[in-house]
């Protein structure tokens, strides 16, 4: 009799579960979602519509639901180029929130994932947060703007500047707001990434616009450092892609005419006919300037700002695995990159160096040439160490100097670490990569594959290292101590005098490991290779800088630079040709706007050499025939994965 009567409560409490879906109340309203071993809220806004002349400016407000909001949509995605043509909207600033409980007294842990792929929109392959649930923390994703339409940077109150970042603000202010309601915790936001979503994860680290919204942040493959993450450039390809739309672009203002105008599809079709020849990233974040009515997110450069430690005083998460330069696997086996850097190294040296004169480039480019490939061509046999380059270059080496740095300019706890396991479960999100090493984008499947307990190819191994990464990331987000039960090596933080760092080995390296753990506590992580580029970057080094007219030139000093303006206005006007010969000077012309090119000078990025006044270097013939040859071949770069 019992046992009826239980069996019937269960089933008209599942049943029941299933008639009525889990409701939140937030700010805006009431919110319906899911639940399918979890709770599911997907495509919530936390910011308002950006079209039309809201299209650069910051996020404003969400709008408020008149009716229960049904958050089913987790297809909602901003607008990005395919290729082929564009998808997504400008309706697209939304979180999903994906909880165990909505229990508002157990204010769990709150992750906050932010996507990457070099700030341009491309869609990551399908991610799961079911591990993080059986680990009792709340996890929040989110869209914001990316490529032209989130970091078009133009200081002005049309597009001030970094709205793809000023979009993550609002939705961790959205979060801070709301997220009691999903059983999280405002007091505890962790905010984690990959790729140039670890890169967002660290600027928002850096801004002050994030005080009070996030507790500790992790970022996977990328920092703030790294030559790409905010531009040297700001202005260069705003040009290159308005020239292409057909105007010739004479100030600012006339610039953001254009593309408040443009439509959105116009606009994606320049960009997949928009091709960079090396690591460059055409809109990235960029350092902004004070505007009347805008609060800026950055006026000062990363290695400004955690050299003085101006950075949040938070735990500091970050890392690399053994070969980031997968992320141009791709360029090597279809765009002829070997071939092109062999006949043109000095375009693909990244863009925080810079050089006084052309004698003193054509040496230290030798160097950096020899020390990956020596006196050999670089070819299919060199290819190894075209990955070593691209890597160290986009990506490891950044990530061990910002480390060090946050070590010694903040008391708060900095860990490192180095992926080096590779099986099946990597390959997820990798791809069928022949590379003797773990490659980038290894680790995600371990942490995000969802049915790794039921996958019959997975190994004893796979499932623990899959169990480290998941315990170390959401301890790291409870307390800021990125322990493990399954392993019982202790991951110390770097100090101020000491590299130290965590390393999960590939399989073959277990056995020789003592006591046989699939991780292990080192120091000083590539060693040849970080002084290598430490005594480059102490001689060559080239700061983050914008630039705010046409015609200027990039100035060392942003605080100046309206001086440094009317001084080239009044130097223009002395001359007998009306200043229209800028080519002198190193400057954009603003008929072809794309004069650095031939440099390989791309801006904001990892390859290409930034500011670097290699302009002197180059004949007036080459630098037409490159112009030519840049707008008759125009097609969009490839997208990190």
């Amino acid at each position: 009799m019992w046992f009826i009567i239980l069996y019937l409560f269960i089933g008209e409490t599942l049943s029941q579960e299933s008639i009525d879906p889990p409701t939140v109340n937030i700010s805006q309203g009431i919110v319906i979602g899911t639940y399918n071993e979890y709770y599911h809220f997907y495509g919530i806004p936390y910011a308002d519509s950006t079209s039309g002349i809201n299209r650069f400016k910051g996020p404003r407000p969400p709008p408020n639901f008149q009716t229960p909001f049904i958050a089913n949509r987790n297809d909602v995605k901003c607008v990005r180029a395919t290729g082929q043509g564009f998808e997504g909207t400008e309706d697209c600033l939304v979180v999903n929130v994906f909880t165990p409980t909505l229990n508002q007294t157990s204010r769990l842990p709150v992750m906050v994932w932010v996507k990457g792929n070099e700030f341009d929109g491309v869609l990551e392959p399908e991610i799961s947060f079911k591990r993080f649930m059986d680990k009792d923390v709340v996890v929040v994703s989110l869209n914001y703007r990316e490529s032209i339409l989130g970091f078009l940077c133009l200081g002005n109150s049309i597009a001030p500047g970094n709205a793809g970042l000023k979009d993550i603000i609002a939705a961790l202010q959205w979060i801070r707001q709301n997220i009691i309601a999903f059983g999280g915790d405002p007091e505890n936001v962790t905010i984690f990434g990959h790729g140039s979503g670890a890169a967002a994860v660290d600027l928002i680290t850096l801004s002050q616009m994030s005080i009070g919204l996030v507790n500790s942040a992790i970022s996977q493959s990328g920092t703030a450092m790294t030559p790409w993450a905010v531009t040297r450039d700001n202005l260069k390809y705003a040009l290159i892609v308005a020239n292409a739309l057909g105007h010739t672009v004479t100030d600012i203002e006339m610039l953001s005419d254009i593309f408040t105008r443009v439509s959105v599809s116009a606009l994606m079709a320049v960009l997949n006919d928009l091709n960079l020849t090396d690591n460059s990233m055409a809109f990235a974040p960029c350092l902004e300037r004070e505007i009347n009515g805008t609060v800026p997110f950055l006026t000062k450069s990363p290695h400004e700002i955690l050299s003085s430690g101006e950075q949040l005083n938070i735990p500091f998460l970050t890392g690399f695995v053994d070969i980031e330069g997968t992320i141009r696997y791709k360029e090597a086996i279809e765009d002829d990159w070997l071939e092109k850097m062999d006949q043109s190294f000095p375009e693909f040296v990244q863009s925080d160096l810079i050089f006084e004169s052309e004698e003193q480039e054509q040496l230290v480019v030798k160097d950096i040439r020899n020390f990956y490939f020596g006196n050999s061509s670089i070819n299919i046999n060199s290819f190894q160490n075209y990955l070593y380059y691209h890597g160290d270059t986009m990506i490891t080496v950044s990530a061990i100097r910002e480390a060090k740095k946050r070590a010694v300019s903040s008391n708060a706890s900095v860990y490192l670490y180095q992926f080096s396991y590779k099986s099946p479960l990597g390959s997820i999100f990798v791809g069928p990569l022949n590379v003797n090493g773990a490659a980038h984008n290894e680790e995600l499947g371990y942490l995000f594959y969802e049915d790794v307990e039921n996958e019959t190819t997975i190994s004893t191994n796979d499932l623990a290292v899959s169990d480290i990464l998941v315990e170390r990331w959401t301890n790291f987000a409870k307390t800021g101590n990125p322990k493990s039960e399954t392993s019982s090596v202790q991951w110390r933080p770097l100090t101020s005098n000491n590299t130290y760092y965590l390393r999960i080995l590939d399989d073959e390296e277990v056995h020789i490991n003592d006591g046989g753990s699939l991780d292990i506590a080192l120091q000083n992580p590539q060693q040849e290779t970080l002084t290598f580029w430490e005594q480059i970057y102490e001689n060559y080094f080239n700061d983050a800088k914008s630039r705010w007219g046409i015609d200027d030139r990039i100035e060392d000093d942003n605080e100046n630079e309206e001086d440094d303006e009317n001084e080239e206005t009044d130097n223009e006007n002395e001359e007998d040709d009306g200043g229209n010969t800028e080519e002198d000077n190193g400057n954009e012309d603003a008929d072809d706007g794309n004069e650095d090119d031939d440099n390989g000078n791309e801006s904001g990025n990892d390859g290409g050499n930034g500011a670097v006044s290699t302009t002197q270097a180059v004949s007036t013939s080459l630098v037409i025939i490159t112009i030519i040859k840049i707008l008759s071949e125009l097609h969009l770069f490839y997208a990190m994965s």
